[in-house]
């Protein structure tokens, strides 16, 4: 069986615009948050800088369900097998009420711990303490929200869920002044969305519950989009995951197999710059640490879903091709999705410089945070290239669930940078600019591993290994 045509660029734009713009959308809540809880003080923003972190952490959780329904989910759909592309959601939903039932009891006892790793000071981890404890309450739709997603992307369609992001985001816009500030929103932040949110509040006798309240807004509006998104899996594609929630512990390991490399990679990640915060950038000050977060949260908040959506395009045609046994059409999507990923990069490296004197102003009021974050854009620039091949490189892995090799060269590049971190920001004593540099040094590293183990080919001879074993089986 084969796909019957060439895969070309316009496979790949196809698919990647909409995943994009749905990444991008899911950054816009950082974003939002970063933007709403300014009223609340710079400690504040510092809470939500280090939450950041924490959050990926948690999404490392998140993707054990995720990851194995997108490699799987795009398979069955390239052999036309809709009883095993329903039967991959059913055990995702199952993977994941799992993972919500440990942050549900797990999260709050572990909250006080998780704030006295980073060190803050007492007000910025007040801040973070009711941010996270609001966070693992509320998490189910957080949880569900990837399943959804990548299942999408599976099935080959990027579409539908940047428009359920797209509503859910204007929701949570909305909902955000609300749950934080109440009818009293307009006393912290001048903003037009602010007065109509708190005339909002105060006609439904809503009081703003601070910075507990952000999570509750992103949840609320995640339950509108996941609550969407499987009722247009079923209409759409007629995907029957209800009717196959018998629990299957042999398809549960296959996507463990492929979620759990990508889920301690994610998991590294988020250690690597808790640990970068710990170690190098809390000692550098306040304004370091809010231009790591605002940089990480609203400039890169832009880039890399653009990254991740070029790669989760080239992801889901290479598993495609794999389920459909074309070895041709997935080395198609491979060239494609690179060279798509080059351009968006590089152009990525222009804005950042272009950016950096003046986009930070919009995120903070105070000039040296403003400096900081300025600094850390223009430097960072300088990856932007690295980031982009090493994100296509390392969901065509995903793609193709040869996940493993791909977290070794993940925990490889991450888990150098505290080390060159620290000797370049502290015992060289360039400060935040070493680290920065620390930061761009590993792009390229992790980058021109990733590209090789694309190259090597063996996450294809594997794929379609399994595939054949499958369809050989009695």
């Amino acid at each position: 069986m084969t796909l019957g045509r060439a895969l070309g660029t316009r496979d790949v734009l196809r698919l990647a615009w909409p995943s994009a713009l749905s990444y991008l959308l899911n950054s816009a809540y950082r974003i939002n948050d970063q933007y709403w809880v300014q009223g609340l003080g710079a400690d504040a923003q510092a809470a939500l800088s280090s939450a950041l972190f924490v959050a990926v952490m948690n999404f490392s959780m998140i993707f054990l369900a995720a990851g194995g329904t997108l490699a799987l989910t795009a398979r069955a759909t390239g052999a036309r097998d809709p009883l095993r592309r329903d039967r991959v959601v059913a055990q995702a939903v199952w993977i994941g009420l799992a993972v919500y039932a440990v942050f549900a009891c797990l999260g709050p006892v572990a909250t006080p711990h998780l704030v006295g790793l980073l060190k803050l000071d007492p007000k910025p981890a007040a801040f973070l303490g009711d941010y996270l404890s609001s966070l693992y309450l509320f998490s189910l739709p957080l949880v569900f929200a990837p399943i959804v997603d990548h299942a999408f992307i599976g099935v080959g369609n990027t579409l539908i869920p940047s428009l359920l992001e797209l509503g859910a985001c204007a929701l949570n816009y909305l909902l955000s002044p609300i749950l934080i500030y109440g009818s009293h929103a307009t006393e912290y932040v001048d903003h037009p969305g602010a007065a109509l949110s708190g005339r909002l509040a105060s006609w439904a006798g809503i009081e703003g519950l601070g910075i507990a309240g952000a999570p509750v807004a992103i949840a609320c509006s995640r339950a509108f989009s996941v609550s969407a998104g499987m009722i247009a899996l079923r209409v759409v594609y007629g995907v029957r995951w209800y009717k196959h929630l018998r629990f299957d512990p042999k398809l549960v390991r296959e996507m463990l197999a492929i979620g759990v490399p990508v889920s301690l990679s994610i998991a590294l990640y988020a250690g690597v710059y808790g640990a970068l915060i710990h170690v190098v950038v809390a000692p550098l000050g306040v304004p370091v640490l809010d231009a790591l977060g605002i940089g990480l949260a609203v400039f890169e908040g832009l880039s890399f879903p653009l990254y991740l959506g070029v790669g989760m395009a080239g992801a889901s045609l290479v598993g495609r091709a794999i389920g459909a046994r074309d070895p041709d059409a997935a080395w198609q999507a491979v060239r494609a999705t690179r060279r798509i990923a080059l351009y968006v990069g590089a152009t990525m490296t222009l804005l950042f410089v272009v950016i950096a004197p003046i986009g930070p102003r919009y995120f903070s009021t105070d000039p040296e945070v403003v400096r900081q974050t300025s600094i850390y854009v223009a430097l960072i620039a300088f990856s932007q290239l690295f980031v982009a091949q090493e994100s296509a490189n390392e969901k065509i892995l995903l793609g193709a669930g040869y996940t493993a090799r791909a977290m070794w060269v993940s925990m490889l590049g991450n888990g150098l940078r505290v080390p060159l971190g620290w000797y370049l920001g502290v015992r060289a004593g360039f400060g935040a600019l070493g680290v920065w540099w620390a930061l761009n040094a590993t792009s390229v590293l992790k980058a021109a591993l990733q590209f090789w183990l694309v190259q090597r080919g063996r996450w294809l001879t594997r794929g379609l290994a399994r595939v054949g074993a499958r369809e050989s089986a009695p």
